[in-house]
């Protein structure tokens, strides 16, 4: 059973890089539809990028819950690289951002 649950996981684990490759192909609600370049720009208003910050946590833990997946950095690491991957690509989603995010600092 061990090794079912895990394989399991690995495959969720999976599935979330592979969707983070790819232009979001599922429909995205709230701050993680906006494009990176609109993750800059809010960088300049603090209320506005908390509430993108808050969505990315969101976003990094429901893949904790429903994938299992872990990061290997805490929460003050993650706007951090969030803002160097939406400086590098802005024309990824938040979205698209938060899946690399899982799959690239996952333990």
């Amino acid at each position: 059973m061990k090794v079912i649950y895990s394989v399991l996981v690995f495959a969720l684990t999976l599935a979330v890089g592979v969707v983070a490759r790819q232009t979001d192909t599922f429909t995205t609600y709230g701050a993680g539809a906006a494009s990176c370049a609109a993750w800059t720009e809010h960088l300049k208003d603090r209320p506005v990028h908390e509430a993108d910050l808050q969505w990315v946590l969101g976003f990094v833990s429901a893949a904790g819950v429903f994938a299992g997946v872990q990061l290997k950095v805490g929460p003050n690491d993650i706007a951090p690289f969030i803002t160097a991957h939406c400086q590098a690509n802005p024309t990824h989603t938040i979205t698209s951002a938060a899946a690399t995010l899982t799959g690239k600092l996952q333990r």
